[in-house]
């Protein structure tokens, strides 16, 4: 289906012309019509006095068959009315007695026209034999026809002619308002289209990037002021309205921002305290190893050599413990979101080195298909957490396994690799899956298929936004008792 763009300035000027051209043929028709028939009347009430002044003059010399006076009436009314065409008389059998052709009357012209009932009778002739296009001839009794007819043609173009003119003034003023109407279209479209064009160069700026910036003012009235008043309209009302809607938008926005902050931060917490017991264990296993060297150089303080060694245990243990807090306390820091170039196999091995030892613990193996080379634009600490939240998910899928079938083999595969110009990292496990009428909640905050207490709910509703914050995609697919893959997409950066 193809959509056509017309501005409102062409739908007005469209609509406006279309009006004006419908009301000026009406007027034409109307015009024509009532103005023809007008001049008709006005030339038959003159072609019926000419007629009679002519009949009244003619009666004494056709009785005393003056001729010569006959002519002289005929050529005086001639020269008197220049829409006259023709005159001639005839006696009552029909033949002509007196015309004002100066060749004979055309027996086609004699005939063409007769009086009824002793009555005058008026007749549209198409004229063949004069420079004029037609004739209105009227053919008028002579004391009731027993003296004669007196035969008079009038000039029809003149009427035509005036008539042409009332419609070429008449198509002048069509064209004037058709001036005056698409001007008046273009105000009336301005108008209507400034505060528009501000609503939609508005909404298209309404995105969750970019609502925390300015919102312009789109300046109320719009009207200039006349004298002391300002004229406004429902339209300064809706820039009013909207400009408002979008301070509210914006105020929720940064209420949401700091509400999203909020759930980041405490699904942070939330992994923290899965993992502390293994973070202890971590801790405590060099601790214990510290202590037992102490133990053994202060028995033979001595022993050099000895001593020696123990100091080396002591510090890979000291090494141990401090990469563990390190990355316990960069995953656990609040921070913005702040965007570098980041690389990926890094972060992955920070979040799977968060969950060796749960993992070691449930007897799940992870292995790993990583590439070096993945640089991507984004917040290292966030992704960090999306990468746990999903290694979380799996070690408790598979544990879900293991509960029913404690000699259950769990694994959990890692990978990177490039996917166009994305980077495609995916997190599989063969762990219990996810039921079919689940699958459409799984992204919902507050939704767990978790025991009361082992879950918030926020993990893959935090872990969505952030990947749609990196403008990446994540998915999955998922068969009941086989396991789930989850993957999700980033667009790689170029060196």
């Amino acid at each position: 289906m193809k959509t056509i763009k017309l501005p409102l300035f062409w739908k007005f000027a469209i609509t406006i012309i279309i009006l004006v051209l419908i009301f000026g043929m009406i007027n034409m028709f109307i015009l024509w019509k009532s103005v023809y028939q007008s001049f008709e009347k006005e030339i038959d009430k003159r072609s019926v006095v000419l007629s009679t002044i002519i009949s009244e003059k003619a009666v004494n010399p056709i009785v005393y068959e003056d001729i010569v006076s006959l002519y002289k009436i005929l050529d005086d009314m001639m020269r008197s009315d220049k829409s006259i065409a023709y005159i001639f008389l005839t006696d009552e059998k029909g033949k002509v007695i007196a015309k004002t052709f100066s060749t004979e009357v055309p027996p086609s012209l004699v005939s063409a026209n007769n009086i009824k009932n002793k009555q005058y009778n008026i007749e549209l002739l198409s004229a063949k034999h004069f420079k004029y296009s037609s004739i209105r001839d009227i053919a008028f009794p002579i004391l009731d026809g027993h003296a004669g007819i007196v035969r008079l043609g009038l000039i029809e173009d003149s009427i035509r002619s005036e008539l042409v003119t009332a419609t070429k003034n008449l198509l002048k003023m069509i064209i004037l308002f058709l001036i005056i109407g698409l001007a008046g279209a273009f105000g009336f479209s301005y108008l209507i289209t400034s505060p528009i064009h501000y609503i939609s160069d508005q909404a298209q700026q309404v995105n969750l990037d970019t609502l925390d910036g300015e919102i312009k003012n789109p300046g109320y009235p719009r009207y200039k002021k006349i004298w002391r008043f300002y004229f406004s309209d429902e339209l300064d009302l809706l820039l009013a309205k909207f400009r408002e809607m979008l301070l509210r938008l914006k105020r929720n926005y940064i209420e949401l921002q700091k509400t999203r902050n909020s759930f980041i931060q405490a699904e942070k917490m939330a992994a923290i305290g899965t993992l502390a017991a293994g973070i202890g264990h971590e801790i405590n296993n060099p601790i214990s190893g510290i202590k037992n060297c102490l133990i053994r150089i202060s028995k033979q303080p001595e022993n050099i050599e000895q001593t020696a060694n123990y100091i080396q245990l002591i510090q890979d243990a000291t090494n141990k413990i401090e990469n563990v807090t390190q990355h316990l306390l960069d995953f656990s820091r609040k921070e913005e979101s702040v965007f570098t170039h980041i690389q990926l196999t890094e972060a992955l091995e920070n979040a799977i080195a968060l969950i060796a030892f749960k993992a070691q613990k449930a007897e799940i193996s992870i292995t790993r298909d990583l590439r070096k080379d993945l640089t991507i634009f984004g917040s290292q600490n966030y992704l960090e957490q999306v990468f746990l939240n999903l290694l979380l998910n799996s070690i408790d899928a598979i544990n879900e396994v293991k509960s029913k079938n404690p000699f259950y083999k769990g694994i959990i595969s890692v990978s990177a690799r490039k996917k166009n110009n994305n980077v495609l990292i995916r997190f599989k496990d063969n762990g219990i899956g996810i039921d079919k009428k689940n699958e459409r909640k799984l992204f919902d905050p507050f939704y767990t298929s978790k025991d009361a207490g082992k879950g918030t709910g926020l993990g893959l509703y935090v872990s969505f936004n952030i990947i749609k914050e990196h403008n990446g995609e994540i998915y999955f697919k998922s068969e009941k008792g086989k396991g789930t893959v989850f993957s999700i997409e980033l667009e790689e950066v170029k060196k």
